[in-house]
């Protein structure tokens, strides 16, 4: 048997006739074998053992796991009736024609809009990845790469577009800018932000202000007035939304006058409502002749593009003509430099854990098809590509990989 999984010819057996015909996914048949063996198999795996017959040396007792879930299926057990069939006999081989076959009642659920059962969508990849003990020693690795990845500037990849977003925020904090940053979950929006806010405290001319309310639907002008009051100075809010105006004017005018400058950091801004925006864009008017005296800067998810859709929001154009969108993509086409920065971090080179086809594939693999059909949506965020390089390597320790190549990232 060759040493890597992937060299095995392409041979089903009769396993995947029968998960086909009784409508079984191999990733619930992953969890269910799991279960059984009381230690993780992945799809991957799975998918190997249904198309090439492979049974991992780090997993001798698989293939009995498989025939004991099985045998609690009862339409496994028709299949096997109905030809004569033995459980054991699911390991033979089965010949080409059953490659493209998908579990019967695919149809229906693409019909309804559910994804393919074969087939994982890029959501998937969202939930948390821990790259085992197994992998780390596999790829001789003392620590995480993408664990407490940050401790310092130098750790944060910067692309071009990264460090375009950048100036953009540092321009805004010391010029009386008003900018939208806006990014998936994952996306990087925070680190920037961290980055940004680091900068400023070194150069140490402008103040950061914070609304520390939690929840940014309840945010208002009132709330915005006490931020900014507390922030800058230790005098008690006034009580009326009048007062508290002409308090937040007074004390940046007099900070301005002593050369500080002030910017307004609103975090989760997806979340804030439409009369709050236009609140923002008031304060962001107060002037001390022609210098602004409050930069804003709102950092939310893809729903705070929404709301800057004039066409959806025609009341919204007063702040929507004035504000600046800067959007996060994905990391197509620095995939590789992103990851030889945390790998190096780690003590490795991108060519000791991935084959040179693998950038590609994980690339495509957190690649989408828009609404359109054509166009094509990169969903390779740093959050991501970190949960998705995890389950590669914790893949390609499990079958004995010596590197993660793009056979490794197309069958997870």
């Amino acid at each position: 048997m060759p040493r890597q999984a992937f060299e095995m010819a392409f041979a089903p057996v009769v396993l995947k006739e029968l998960i086909t015909e009784a409508g079984i996914v191999q990733s619930r048949l992953a969890e269910e074998v799991s279960a059984e063996m009381r230690f993780p198999v992945s799809r991957s795996t799975i998918n190997l053992a249904v198309n090439r017959g492979y049974e991992p040396v780090t997993l001798p007792g698989l293939r009995a796991a498989v025939e004991t879930v099985l045998s609690k299926n009862p339409r496994a057990a028709a299949f096997l009736e109905a030809r004569g069939l033995e459980m054991k006999d699911i390991w033979n081989p089965l010949g080409r024609g059953m490659r493209l076959a998908r579990p019967v009642g695919g149809a229906a659920r693409r019909a309804a809009g559910a994804a393919p059962p074969s087939i994982e969508p890029v959501n998937h990849v969202m939930e948390a990845q821990m790259i085992s003990q197994e992998a780390l020693r596999h790829f001789k690795l003392f620590r995480n790469p993408f664990l407490d990845d940050i401790q310092k500037d130098q750790d944060i990849y910067m692309s071009d577009e990264h460090r375009y977003i950048e100036a953009a925020m540092l321009d805004a904090a010391r010029h009386g800018g008003f900018l939208a940053v806006i990014g998936e979950v994952g996306s990087g929006k925070s680190v920037i932000r961290r980055k940004v806010v680091e900068q400023l405290r070194r150069d140490g001319d402008v103040l950061v202000i914070y609304p520390q309310m939690i929840d940014k639907t309840r945010l208002n002008a009132s709330s915005v007035c006490d931020a900014v009051i507390q922030d800058v100075s230790s005098e008690k809010c006034k009580s009326k939304l009048e007062d508290k105006t002409r308090q937040v004017q007074r004390l940046l005018q007099d900070r301005s006058k002593a050369g500080y400058r002030h910017v307004l950091v609103v975090e989760e801004a997806h979340d804030l409502k439409i009369q709050t925006l236009k609140y923002l864009k008031r304060f962001h008017e107060l002037e001390d002749g022609y210098r602004k005296l409050l930069g804003i800067i709102l950092i939310g998810q893809t729903e705070l593009k929404h709301l800057f859709n004039e066409g959806q929001n025609v009341d919204m154009r007063e702040v929507i003509r004035r504000v600046q969108v800067a959007e996060i993509r994905g990391l197509n086409g620095n995939l590789k430099d992103y990851l030889a920065l945390k790998f190096k971090r780690a003590g490795k080179s991108l060519d000791e854990v991935f084959a040179g086809d693998a950038f590609e594939a994980i690339g495509k693999r957190l690649t989408s098809t828009g609404r359109d059909g054509r166009s094509k949506i990169s969903h390779a965020y740093p959050l991501l590509v970190n949960n998705y390089v995890a389950r590669a390597m914790n893949t390609a320790a499990e079958l004995g990989e010596l590197r993660i190549s793009a056979e490794v990232v197309m069958a997870l």
